[in-house]
């Protein structure tokens, strides 16, 4: 029977990873990592729900728990970027005199494929996760579009004006009832601007001799933002104005009384 000396022996995979633990600079980066991971969690699933603006439709709900979902899936992402970046900077050699090279490392290909699945993993989710909503909100929108209330929109320095075609209105007032589909045409008079309607959870492009296109249905009552979302020039940041969702009998009031102003406000 042949023997073998203990020497001989290759280590097992745990007494392997009990050698690397027994390194300072790696429970350290552990310790960031897990730290890191986890501040960026609480961030994704405690913060974000509390600093979003007041969810008024179901556009702008699906856009918080992208927000919360993504944040929590890249933690460790960002956790290990950081902990890295952390112990570098912890351990930053001071004094004139430089430390001793460390040995000459090629390569590693188990870290190489570990993070090279974990990078196409993650963009993977996001690509399958962004084509998924989009198809679901452009279905939606197909099978809304009959009943859709039109609003034109138009953006010039430094205002917003909404025109109601159906109701034979124009105002700088977007007013919206509530449960009621929405499209909006967007355009604009001069530069480009940003259609923001911060609460509904949509946003697009405002531009010159285009109109673009953008679907909403708001299904809570109250005020909200109306912003232009890219820089239009001087007083960019005084570019917005007012909104309301209400019933739909407050709404036809409204237009009534717009309309008894000469159909402009």
């Amino acid at each position: 029977m042949e023997h073998h000396d203990d020497e001989d022996l290759k280590p097992t995979p745990g007494e392997r990873v009990k050698q690397v633990l027994k390194d300072r600079d790696v429970r350290q980066v552990l310790f960031f990592f897990v730290l890191f991971t986890a501040l960026f969690s609480i961030l994704g699933l405690w913060a974000y729900p509390r600093w979003m603006p007041n969810i008024m439709s179901k556009e702008m709900r699906g856009d918080e728990s992208i927000m919360i979902w993504f944040t929590v899936i890249s933690a460790p992402i960002a956790g290990i970027v950081l902990a890295f970046a952390m112990e570098s900077f912890i351990d930053i050699q001071k004094g004139d005199t430089p430390p001793e090279d460390g040995p000459a490392i090629s390569g590693h290909t188990s870290t190489v494929v570990i993070w090279t699945a974990l990078s196409f993993l993650f963009c993977t989710v996001a690509i399958v996760w962004g084509m998924t909503e989009m198809n679901t909100w452009s279905q939606d929108a197909i099978a809304k579009e009959s009943s859709a209330m039109v609003v034109n929109v138009t953006g010039a320095q430094w205002n917003w004006s909404f025109n109601y075609p159906a109701q034979g209105i124009t105002t700088h007032e977007l007013n919206l009832p509530v449960n009621q589909p929405i499209t909006f045409n967007v355009t604009s008079d001069d530069v480009n601007h940003s259609f923001w309607p911060v609460e509904l959870g949509v946003k697009v492009d405002a531009n010159r001799l285009a109109i673009t296109v953008v679907h909403v249905t708001p299904d809570k009552i109250g005020p909200f933002e109306v912003k232009c979302a890219e820089l239009c020039g001087i007083y960019h940041a005084y570019m917005e104005t007012n909104g309301q969702v209400e019933t739909r009998a407050d709404f036809d009031h409204w237009v009534s009384t717009v309309k008894a102003q000469g159909g402009a406000q």
